[in-house]
């Protein structure tokens, strides 16, 4: 998992850069094109993790390990670092249950004419709700504070959130940012994503609205921007005060986009995705002095072989080499005997332990790769441990 994770980071921060860089031109690029930009991330992690035509990498190098009749102790490597993220995976997505679970309790249904309308007291600006089921929360007060042609605005604004299926899209974004929390630039592009969200609707909302009209829905946005503290929240809201600046310009400046930065936008876009793909092709077959180091590193979990008690009583010493595969999740496989002294002696010690251990998996352009024909002989002394 740390592998994967690791594996991810290279085309995910280069994707969060470029994006991160793009909505910072929304007003050459256009609101509804910086906000579909964003579909480059999941297109370039899916790039990133696209199966190999080969799924084994073949070996031929030997290993060697020395057999005691004191058995010798399971060496067991704990990743620190997973433990770590898995930490802080799990606060994160606890906090947003929580959220979810406190924000869902005091919901209130509307008599209003719209059967997705719920009212609450724990938020104070209008909200979409809710991943797959979602729902227009708004506050308990939305009638004092906004006149009437505000709530008109403000509901086509949230109508227009989820006819846009944004609801589907902020679920990805926390689960992005609950597997990638350790990346910074996640963060910061979770704040650009719901700007650009949030310009894709006003934008939608305001085609075809008078001047008057537009100067309504200004208003309502700097009414809920005051009524909106400055809390974390894993859930975007009509009037976020961080967003509502930049929106409050692009009312009043409507963006022009530019076809040449539009252009070049959408190139290196594609250009970044075609190379993650081609950088998760296989690489080339390589020669057995150039494979070697593949096996390089040694077992997570070995266990010992027992030594044969009829070899003992014969004070027989020996080996035995096994040619075995490893697979994607690090076990091994395929074990079979090579060659083996004396004949027949430890084979079966040597087969019954092999099976049990487990390797690291190899990971290219994060996915775990099968690999095949690795050797590894076992040799068995009655003396102490030699290294070898």
């Amino acid at each position: 998992m740390t592998d994967w994770l690791l594996a991810q980071q290279g085309v995910l921060s280069i994707s969060l850069a470029f994006l991160l860089i793009a909505e910072r031109y929304t007003h050459k690029l256009g609101t509804f094109f910086t906000y579909r930009l964003w579909l480059l991330v999941p297109l370039a992690l899916l790039m990133n993790n696209l199966p190999n035509a080969l799924t084994s990498v073949g070996n031929s190098s030997l290993s060697k390990f020395v057999v005691n009749v004191k058995p010798e102790a399971t060496i067991q490597h704990v990743d620190i670092v997973l433990y770590i993220w898995a930490l802080g995976a799990g606060f994160i997505a606890l906090y947003a249950a929580v959220q979810y679970s406190a924000l869902h309790a005091s919901l209130v249904k509307s008599d209003t004419k719209y059967p997705s309308i719920f009212y609450s007291t724990k938020i104070n600006t209008p909200m979409l709700f809710g991943f797959l089921v979602p729902k227009i929360v708004l506050p308990q007060s939305f009638q004092q504070i906004f006149s009437h042609a505000q709530q008109n605005m403000i509901l086509k604004h949230e109508l227009t959130h989820k006819k846009h299926g944004d609801h589907l899209w902020n679920g990805l974004a926390l689960i992005a940012v609950t597997v990638f929390w350790f990346n910074p630039l996640t963060w910061l592009a979770l704040r650009a994503f719901r700007v650009n969200q949030e310009l894709a609707c006003d934008t939608k909302v305001l085609s075809n609205k008078t001047s008057e009209e537009t100067l309504i829905y200004a208003k309502a946005l700097v009414v809920s921007a005051e009524q909106n503290p400055q809390t974390v929240s894993l859930y975007p809201t009509f009037g976020e005060k961080t967003t509502m600046q930049k929106r409050l310009m692009l009312m009043k400046n409507k963006a022009n986009p530019n076809k040449l930065v539009t252009l070049t936008s959408t190139l290196l876009a594609a250009l970044l995705m075609v190379n993650t793909a081609m950088a998760n092709m296989p690489p080339p077959p390589k020669n057995e002095k150039n494979n070697s180091e593949i096996n390089a590193a040694p077992p997570v979990k070995r266990v010992s072989p027992i030594y044969p008690e009829q070899a003992v009583k014969e004070n027989q010493e020996g080996f035995v080499v096994l040619q075995f595969d490893i697979t994607e999740q690090g076990t091994t496989d395929n074990v079979t005997i090579v060659k083996s002294s004396p004949d027949g002696m430890f084979d079966e010690s040597a087969r019954t332990a092999l099976k049990q251990w487990e390797y690291k998996p190899r990971i290219k352009g994060g996915k775990a790769m099968r690999q095949t024909g690795l050797l590894v002989q076992l040799d068995y002394k009655l003396g102490p441990d030699q290294a070898q």
